[in-house]
Order: C-alpha cells, then structure tokens, then sequence
C-alpha cells in the first residue's frame, strides 16, 4: 500500500510540472545583437539587422520553426508587448540572424527598444525575451549641422618644416544647461584623431580615435552617453587634437611614397554636436562653429611614426574647465574638413586592453637606462617623473637589445628609414626612430603617456631621468581594437598553449583600426596580410565589424579602372601591380576574400549585395590584364626563400578571385553571372594544370613548398596517384 502511494504521488509530481510547462517552451533567448552589437549607442543603418542565440536548454534537440519581433520607441511599449514602431507578426522560420527591420522608417538620433519571442519544433513559444535597444545616429546627410573647425593656422610650404615645433590645438565651449536632464549625448570626429573632455573628465575610454579612412571618402565619428558627466548650470567641453593619419609628415615611405600624395590631408579638425534632452520634453544643441574658443595645446609634435612630444610647461590652466584666461584663447575659424561622408564608428574602438608591468631595468650608460616590459606588444609607454622645471625625459623603442645590451632599433624604425640606408625626404631624421619626449613642468610627480601614436616594442630606452627609475615609475599601455573574444584553445601540450597565447599577443599587435602587417615599421593594412590570417582571427575574436569596415576601406579605394589597391586605406604602394594605382593580385584578393569570410561566419549576405557592382568591376579589370587567359606576375610567397613561383601563384589567385565571383553571383541569385563565371574559372584552372604541372611527377611548377601547397589547396592536380 506504502510503495502504492509513493508511486500515485510521483505520477501526480509529474502532472503538476507537466502542466506548469504547458504553452512556454524550454528555449531561452539571449545574446540580443543589432548590427552584431550589442546594444549599440550611435548606428547609421536605415534596416538594421536583429540576431539573438539561445541559453543551454535542459532538454535536447529544440529547434526554433518560428519567431516574432516587436520594436518600439518606448520602453513602455515594449513591457506592454506593443511594437509601435513594427510588430513583425509570426515568422515560420529558423533564422536568427541578420532580421532585417522592416518598420516604420526610423528617426536619426532616438533609441529604440526591441524583443523576440521564438516558436520551437512543436509550436510552442517562449516567453518574450529581455528588452535589447539600438540608437540611431546620422541617418541622412542634412542630419548633421556642425561645422568642422581649426584653429586658423597653415601647414607649411616647405617639407622640411614640418618637423619644427608644430603645437597641437585645444578648443573649449561654455555652455548651460537649463532644465532637468533626462539625457545628453556627444557626436564627433576629430581629426587625425582627438580627445574629447567635459567638465574636465575625459569622456569615454577610446584611444586613437576614429580610425583611419579614406578620407575623401569616408570619415567616422563617435557616439557617447555623457549624461552623467553634464550638470545643471554651466558647463565647459574641451577637445584635443592630434594629427593622425590626417595631417602627416611627408616621409616618404621606403624612401619613395608620401602619404599626403596618396590621401586627402590637412590641418587637424573638428566637428562635433553635443545632444542634450530635457525631461519637459524639450531639448538643445550645442555645435562646433566660430563661437568655439581655440588655444595652442602642450603637445608640441606627434606622428603615428615617429611618436609624440610633450611639453608640460605649455599646459594651458583650466582649459577644460571653468575659469580659463580669456586672454589666451581666440575665436576657431570654420573650415572645410575632409570631403567624406560622415559614418558611424561601428567597429570596436581601440581602448587600453592591458597594463604591463616592466620585469627589470638595466643603466646601459652614464644618463641610460633600459626597461624591459618582459613582453612584446603594441602600445605606449606611461610614466611617473619628477624633476626640475624643463628637465626633458627622452624614449625610444625596440623590439630586442643588441648583444652590448644598447637597444635594437632596427625592426622597428619607419619603413627602414636609417641612416646611411633609405633616406626620408626633406628634414626627415636620418634614422626614424619610434621616439616620445616628455618635458617636466616641475610640479610635485608628473604623470604620463602618449595620446597621439602608438608604437611596437618590449624595450624602452629612457634618457634624461633624474636619479634612476624604478619599476613602478613605468607600465605599458597594451592597445588594440577591443574585439571581444569568440574562441579559445587549449590542451596538455604546455608549448602548444604558449604558441597560441604568443599569437594572441601579435594578433592584438596588428588591430588599430586596420589589420597591419606590424605596429611599428609599417602600420598599414596589406590585403594579403588578411586572406591569410582572416580565418585565425575569426575563430578567435569577434570580426564582424571590424572585418564590414575593412571591406569598406578597399571599396573606398577601388580604382577608376576597377583594380583594388595593395592596401587600404591606400599609401600609394602598388608593388607588381596591375596598372592605374592597383595592387598585386594576391593583395586584391582581400576585397572579395573577406566578404566571402563575413559571409560564411556571420551570415552577412548584404555585404556581397553591397559590394557586389565593385567586385564585377574588379573582375572585368583583371581580365583586361590576362594574356593568354591567365595573370603571370605578382608578389607570390612574398617572404618565401626559394625561388617564387610567381606566375603560378598569380593564375592561381586570379582563379581564386573567378571562384569566389561565382560563389557571389549564386548567393545573390544572378545565375548568368554565376555560369559565366564558372566557366571562366574552369578555364583557368584548364589553363593553369596544361601549363604548370609537369604530367606523372605531381608536380607544380618549380615544385617549391610554396608551388605545392598552392596546387593542394586549389585543387589543380589531375593526377590520382
């Protein structure tokens, strides 16, 4: 009788839990994402894009067969379940990525809220997930209505005087606050790059900011939440510029190329517009025009190559705040800026991501010292000093020390620009070191880092210091674009696990905004840098942004004639290119590579349809430049120490790019496109296996590693044994 009840109380057990899960499914929504962010503060995408993924379920094989979005302009409406601005009704579908808004049209700068429910393999739904929000920024050019300004001065006619004392910009608004603030938010672009305070805090956590763009092109900005920062009554904003890639040195790159002859420059920039709404409903807007203030600011040189000087003795008192003199600041003057549209800065920005404590420091001389940061990385270098008014604190950087224990500069020097070697052009230093330069004010402990360039290193040689620094006077500032983490690795080999962290490490060396090939000697984004590492990086981090804004960069690049550039944002490098500025083909292959990349791992089909007219036209240029159906130069392994087997290599990724131009038209559903194409491919490949393979040898060409991992990996060979 006992057992009898034990087992009529499970059964009823049961019932009661079987009918509490009745009508709501086991599946969890989570990870919202619009535009493959979460939650993001400033996007400029008139038909964003929703995606979201699911928690563990405790019961195995559920399938999404159905969802419903709901989006509105109120967080109101959202917890009342009610989508004012679109209710997308239920979707028999099991998609839950990139679910195009198809809304009313959305509003430039307002927030909107957004959830989803999903339906599982039985028609069950879930509950409606946590509300998830975007904001929008500029969605249309009259949007924006800030004026881009400077400070009225020139650049000079001479080369040879742009290395003479160029004292950076500082500009400052007064403005009030009238009412209760419900919220205020800051767009800006400051070029070459700039920092932006209110009330005397910096706002934000970016570095180097925005990134580097074609600027005749394209030019991003910013969006910050600074309600917190802004008070009731008067406040001040400042705003610090840099040159950047905007305002260069003409030092010519290998001894050849000047930026300023590739890129569209000029005198650092502004242009911003604080949002500020009231909670009455109302609400004002403050924009740089004339009636902003300008001073000449304590940085005194700065380049993304050569580093950055700092003379804390021209530090202007209270310029960021109230109670500035008057006396020094004059009116900024309007200017014309960049001629590039204004673009949101959607990719991850380069913040701080790491602090580096130095393992051990060595007196290599009389007045030198040599700090060992026990790690390579990319970055700068902060420090803590104290000293006599004007006392001058001198750092360069290196990679290695020679075997004297004196610095090794020779990695790391701009484009191989040294002395008795390449030479740089009109007052450019024989040797271009990477070299910062701190003057004292000589007011209790001083501390700082460079705001302007970036550099490579593990060592530091530091001159000028009073007495001898210790390991607490100095850390290094890791920077990178902050891409979020996607994978890991691990095993129980101790040497694997060291390598793959080693690779992290060089990975986040070369992400600033561009992929690089290194953070010191070059600093720029080569195409054939990514077609080989794109895969690695995306296992590893989250690229899809960072990846949509490369792609962007060699589209604002195309040729007039349809080759892509050997980098982008393009320095003018053509290196056995194809004519017209274009680069070599291995280099061109990164434009449509990535798109396909972006495709296959964040099923990013609109950036092919975006893209889809540049890729046709680079397409019909390299046809142009075949003889006899196939491409026969190019750079090939470009490090490779055998002999390169560049006309393999060069019909090889000229077969690539046929491959992937088919792939494209497929997905797009152009199938003329996509047959013709194919066939153009087939015969390549036709072409290439009657012209280089040697018949009943498996051998490619010169039969090089290079020649044979080319033939394996694009499977050319014909031959079964």
């Amino acid at each position: 009788m006992r057992l009898f009840i034990k087992k009529l109380s499970l059964l009823f057990y049961c019932i009661i839990i079987s009918d509490l899960s009745i009508g709501q499914t086991s599946l969890q929504i989570e990870s919202l994402r619009c535009e493959y962010i979460s939650n993001p503060l400033g996007i400029d995408v008139s038909q964003p894009r929703f995606s979201w993924n699911f928690a563990d379920s405790k019961q195995r094989n559920k399938t999404q067969s159905a969802y419903e979005i709901i989006v509105s302009d109120n967080m109101n409406g959202i917890q009342k379940m009610n989508g004012n601005e679109w209710t997308s009704g239920k979707i028999n579908s099991n998609k839950n990525i990139n679910i195009e808004y198809e809304g009313k049209a959305l509003k430039p700068f307002t927030r909107y809220y957004w959830s989803v429910k999903v339906f599982d393999e039985n028609g069950t739904s879930s509950k409606w997930s946590n509300p998830s929000w975007f904001e929008t920024a500029i969605l249309k050019s009259n949007d924006w209505s800030a004026k881009w300004i400077n400070d009225g001065s020139k650049n000079p006619a001479d080369d040879s005087d742009y290395y003479k004392q160029d004292r950076m910009p500082l500009f400052r608004k007064e403005f009030s606050a009238t009412k209760k603030i419900k919220s205020a938010r800051l767009y800006i672009s400051g070029l070459g790059y700039y920092e932006a305070y209110l009330n005397g805090k910096k706002i934000g956590d970016h570095v180097l900011d925005p990134g580097f763009t074609t600027y005749r092109k394209e030019v991003l900005y910013s969006v910050y939440d600074i309600t917190g920062l802004l008070t009731r009554g008067k406040n001040v904003a400042g705003i610090m510029l840099g040159n950047g890639w905007w305002n260069p040195l003409p030092l010519k790159l290998f001894g050849h190329w000047d930026l300023r002859d590739y890129q569209q420059t000029g005198r650092p920039c502004v242009t911003a517009e604080i949002h500020i709404k009231y909670k009455d409903g109302s609400s004002v807007k403050i924009i740089t025009d004339e009636n902003w203030l300008t001073a000449p600011g304590p940085v005194t040189h700065n380049n993304v190559y050569l580093g950055e000087k700092y003379d804390a003795r021209l530090e202007q008192k209270n310029w960021n705040i109230t109670g500035a003199d008057n006396s020094v600041w004059k009116h900024a003057v309007v200017t014309g800026g960049p001629s590039g549209i204004m673009a949101s800065q959607m990719q991850p920005p380069i913040r701080i991501t790491t602090v580096i404590e130095p393992v051990k420091i060595i007196q290599a001389g009389k007045d030198t010292f040599i700090v060992d940061m026990g790690q390579n990385f990319a970055g700068v270098a902060q420090i803590k000093v104290s000293g006599k008014l004007g006392r001058k604190i001198s750092l360069r950087y290196g990679e290695d020390l020679f075997k004297n224990g004196s610095l090794n500069y020779l990695t790391t020097v701009m484009t191989q620009i040294k002395k008795g070697a390449i030479n740089g052009g009109p007052g450019a230093p024989e040797t271009a070191w990477q070299q910062d330069e701190y003057t004292l004010k000589g007011v209790g402990t001083e501390t700082w880092n460079q705001r302007f360039t970036f550099h490579g290193f593990r060592y530091i040689e530091i001159t000028g210091w009073s007495g001898k620094p210790a390991l607490e006077d100095i850390r290094g500032l890791r920077m990178n674009s902050d891409v979020q983490l996607a994978g890991s690795f691990a095993c129980s080999n101790e040497q694997l696990n060291r390598l793959h962290e080693a690779i992290q490490w060089t990975f986040k060396s070369n992400i600033f905004s561009v992929q690089s090939d290194c953070p010191g000697r070059e600093k720029m984004g080569y195409g054939a840098d990514m077609v080989v590492t794109a895969n690695a990086f995306m296992y590893n981090y989250d690229m899809a942004q960072f990846y949509r804004k490369t792609v962007k960069d060699f589209a604002n690049e195309q040729r007039p004639e349809g080759g892509i550039t050997e980098i982008a944002p393009s320095t003018g490098i053509d290196d056995r290119g194809y004519g017209d500025g274009s680069g070599p083909i291995g280099w061109e292959l990164a434009f449509p590579y990535l798109q396909k990349r972006l495709y296959e791992f964040y099923g990013d089909k609109r950036i092919i349809e975006n893209n889809y007219s540049a890729v046709v036209k680079q397409i019909k240029f390299l046809q142009s430049k075949t003889v006899s159906g196939l491409l026969y130069w190019g750079i090939s392994d470009h490090e490779a120490l055998d002999p390169k087997p560049e006309a393999f290599t060069s019909a090889a990724f000229y077969y690539h790019h046929l491959k992937v131009a088919e792939e494209f038209a497929g997905i797009l559903n152009k199938k003329q496109d996509s047959i013709k194409y194919g066939r153009m491919a087939n015969q390549v490949k036709n072409t290439i296996v009657s012209k280089f393979l040697v018949p009943g040898t498996g051998r490619f060409d010169n039969a090089t590693q290079s020649a044979q991992i080319i033939a394996l990996w694009y499977g050319f060979s014909t031959e079964k044994d």
